[in-house]
């Protein structure tokens, strides 16, 4: 894949996200429960007028979806995961949760969806090989770099 755009900040990341999706009218996040859910919720908000869903891992039947409410984007009622376009966030891809590209692969097949965007933090779809598999066939992958410290007295 040959990089399209920086991304600086989480502003960046939240205004490049939305972009990739402005002429989609629904969106579904799959992701790891627990570690996923709070940066789909994330990613959701400034596109909150559209219909959102999430995948908790690769539970196609436990599908919920987004809903803007007084405390943000929240998880709703049960919902459809088919979509315009299918975001799978680098949670699935990281070592621990074990998800291999074919199990991905074959989650996929069952979301009906023409748009496929992957959305990670520290190039971890890259490194566990999920980037130009044609088994996968991302669109668009979107990675962020996070650094910082911690200070204290």
């Amino acid at each position: 894949m040959k990089k399209i755009t920086d991304i600086k900040g989480l502003g960046g990341m939240l205004n490049g996200f939305r972009d990739l999706v402005k002429d989609d009218e629904s969106v579904t996040f799959v992701g790891t429960p627990g570690f996923c859910t709070p940066f789909a919720e994330f990613l959701a908000f400034p596109i909150r007028e559209k219909k959102l869903a999430f995948v908790p891992g690769l539970k196609v039947e436990k599908t919920r979806e987004m809903v803007a409410t007084a405390y943000g984007m929240e998880l709703g009622d049960a919902a459809s995961p088919d979509a315009d376009v299918v975001v799978i966030l680098g949670g699935m891809a990281m070592p621990k949760i074990g998800v291999s590209i074919e199990e991905m692969a074959d989650l996929l097949g069952k979301i009906k969806h023409k748009k496929l965007i992957g959305v990670c933090f520290m190039g971890i779809l890259e490194q566990a090989g999920w980037c130009g598999t044609p088994a996968l066939g991302f669109d668009y992958v979107m990675n962020t770099t996070l650094m910082g410290d911690i200070a204290g007295e």
